[in-house]
């Protein structure tokens, strides 16, 4: 007899995508209302943040609430050098208010937390050990900010290697995959922002495509595309698109 949703060991994975990643805490929030327990998480760039709050035992609609009244993404501090323009030390000063303990052992859900290797150009996995530093790392833009270095290595955005991390959930009997930055060949093109944006699409939508076959569930977000992952303004709406979105496919599933 197949067993029920409830009883099989879930994994969740919630892609990059800048601000429309608050639709990523919909998400969870209607994972938390059916009740249905996640046991594994993985997330990259703003997945990233989302996983590792909600796994750490904050509330989903509390995360939306700190980041807009903290204003998580203007704690950038102009440090030029080499490397880059800015870092993110202060949001990491946050990050560890919010996980005091800073560490992967520590969460209350196994989390794994992808960020991409500049120097061997591959995308790896934290699971353990310091949970900050991956967290920045996996959001740390290349150019516009510095490298995160972490044991010796220097690391990036994990969205350039995989935007889309299923690889640390394979384990778990039902795998379910949330996309915020799918390609639509309709978005529009109106200013270098916009060319931008959908070169970015263009570039992530064929690893995303090829994981895809990894999953049991992909989840895309309703409308998601017609929101600009440079805009923190909507976070309300992209919350409850991510929300009504995947409680509809849950409903359909339980």
């Amino acid at each position: 007899m197949d067993l029920s949703i409830k009883d099989k060991k879930i994994g969740l994975c919630l892609s990059g995508g800048g601000a429309r990643g608050f639709a990523h805490l919909g998400v969870l929030a209607a994972f938390d209302e059916l009740e249905i327990p996640i046991a594994k998480l993985s997330g990259s760039s703003a997945g990233a943040f989302a996983v590792a709050l909600y796994a750490e035992g904050h509330k989903p609609y509390e995360i939306l609430e700190v980041i807009q009244r903290r204003k998580f993404w203007k704690y950038a501090s102009f440090r030029p050098n080499k490397f880059g323009f800015m870092n993110l030390n202060k949001t990491a000063r946050i990050l560890k208010e919010l996980i005091p303990h800073n560490s992967f052992e520590g969460l209350k859900i196994h989390t794994a937390i992808c960020a991409t290797n500049i120097s061997r150009g591959v995308p790896e996995y934290f699971e353990e050990g310091e949970l900050i530093n991956p967290i920045i790392a996996s959001a740390t833009v290349p150019v516009l900010f510095k490298p995160v270095l972490i044991k010796g290595s220097r690391y990036l955005d994990g969205g350039l290697s995989n935007i889309l991390p299923i690889e640390p959930i394979l384990s778990c009997d039902l795998k379910i995959a949330v996309n915020v930055t799918p390609f639509h060949p309709r978005l529009p093109v109106k200013s270098i922002k916009d060319i931008i944006l959908k070169s970015v699409y263009i570039s992530v939508d064929h690893q995303s495509r090829e994981r895809y076959n990894m999953a049991d569930i992909v989840i895309e977000p309703k409308g998601i595309i017609h929101f600009d992952g440079f805009k923190m303004k909507h976070a309300e709406k992209l919350y409850q698109i991510g929300y009504e979105s995947t409680k509809e496919v849950l409903q359909g599933i339980i």
